[in-house]
């Protein structure tokens, strides 16, 4: 296994024997393994343990083992208490999550020139089948990364079984949280239940998943460069060219837009980018989180903050049977054919007549001047007016309003115009659902 990881840190480039590797040491077999491999290849190397004081004498079984170790090695070690629990409370997240945040920022605090985290090619398949359970795209299908920024990966080449067959040649010691044997967190649970299942079918599973991994890690790094090439293309001082971030293949275009939304600190999801993409397309602004919104007008794709939405107009065109997300909530016009079965359950939804559209469909916001002639009425009526005498306060800059290319035809909460009314010529329907 010395030999693998060798290969691995010249393959990725990872360290140089003039850097000093600060190891993050948990006392489990990968980490005890990586210590140990490092020493004996000549690297200059300290060790951190993170105390995340979640399993009481437990953790403190390790803490102690890992002191321990490094006093025999000879080897300097930093021991960090943190508060996982109450970090986690204080900021509504999971353990998991919350533990890794915390731990990652101590690895930032150590004076190293390289953290190295004992992640194998095993951690890097249960990864894979994590991220594809939770839906992902290539990135997230290539695993863990060998190399980011100053955290390297040496045993990401190794295999569960050699860290353990390696360990046991040298009759080296490790400790075992006992957390990982239980089947409450969702990467247990593919250890310990999917992974034999898939072994069972391929006996060969990892060696044929690291081929694999290979295939996909050279798709990831040409997209790459093309996404980069992209966005370098479609720069201007102000934003980006619409028009050449619109031109390209949809896989691109995606990812463009996900690397803009990460660098200005914007969580994304698959529904945000398909929104951002829409208006790239067809222009139209969409809010993308507090006072954060995604502009393209005059050709130039931008994302902007702005503290007061009122009087600003969000509008994005839209389709039929397909779900947006618009103002923070879920928007989607529903089309059904009109006949006995339905029709009375449909009306109950306050429909529109979809025959009697005229053009495209657009959400917005609500904008000066706004007008609508409601279902029932022989007369105009102000949107604001409605609003202020309806709609919260709150909820006024939040509350959707569809148009065609006529104008106003439905809002939310007040139903729908008298043009578009359902009557006994009516085809089919338009139903608007929001949550």
């Amino acid at each position: 296994m010395q030999n693998k990881v060798f290969d691995t840190i010249e393959k990725y480039n990872m360290l140089k024997k003039s850097e000093r590797v600060a190891v993050g040491l948990s006392g489990g077999a990968d980490s005890v393994s990586l210590l140990l491999c490092l020493i004996e290849l000549g690297y200059d190397v300290v060790a951190c343990h993170v105390n995340h004081q979640l399993r009481g004498d437990e953790s403190l079984r390790d803490e102690q083992f890992c002191v321990d170790l490094c006093s025999k090695l000879g080897i300097p070690i930093e021991v960090h208490r943190i508060d996982v629990a109450k970090y986690c409370k204080d900021n509504s997240c999971s353990v998991e999550e919350g533990a890794r945040k915390l731990r990652y920022d101590i690895f930032k605090s150590i004076k190293a020139e390289k953290i190295a985290t004992a992640h194998t090619l095993s951690d890097n398949f249960e990864t894979l089948l994590f991220n594809l359970t939770r839906g992902t795209g290539l990135k997230g299908l290539c695993s863990i990364p060998p190399v980011r920024d100053n955290i390297v990966r040496p045993l990401i080449e190794c295999t569960r079984e050699e860290v353990i067959y390696y360990l046991d040649s040298k009759n080296q010691g490790y400790v075992t949280d006992s957390t990982n044997l239980e089947t409450d967190y969702s990467r247990n649970k593919i250890r310990i239940k999917a992974v034999p299942v898939l072994k069972e079918i391929n006996p060969s599973l990892l060696s044929t998943f690291e081929k694999t991994l290979d295939n996909l890690k050279a798709d990831e790094d040409y997209l790459e460069l093309m996404t980069d090439k992209l966005l370098n293309d479609a720069k201007v001082d102000s934003g980006y060219r619409a028009d050449v971030l619109s031109d390209a293949h949809d896989s691109i275009k995606r990812r463009a837009v996900a690397k803009i939304l990460a660098e200005n600190g914007v969580r994304y999801s698959f529904d945000s980018i398909t929104d951002v993409v829409t208006i790239i397309n067809d222009g139209g602004k969409i809010n993308l989180q507090s006072d954060i919104y995604a502009i393209c007008e005059n050709n130039i794709f931008s994302i902007n903050e702005i503290k007061n939405i009122e009087n600003v107009s969000i509008c994005i065109p839209i389709e039929t049977d397909l779900e947006y997300v618009f103002l923070g909530r879920r928007f989607c016009a529903e089309v059904f054919s009109c006949n006995s079965q339905n029709i009375h359950k449909m009306l109950a939804k306050k429909p529109l007549d979809y025959g009697k559209i005229k053009g495209k469909l657009y959400i917005k916001n609500r904008d000066n001047g706004d007008r609508i002639q409601l279902c029932g009425r022989d007369f105009t009526s102000s949107v604001k007016k409605l609003f202020n005498a309806k709609v919260p306060i709150d909820m006024r800059d939040k509350t959707v309003i569809l148009c065609d290319d006529d104008g106003i035809i439905w809002i939310e909460g007040f139903g729908c115009a008298e043009r578009v009314k359902v009557d006994n010529s009516t085809k089919s329907i338009m139903v608007c659902k929001i949550s």
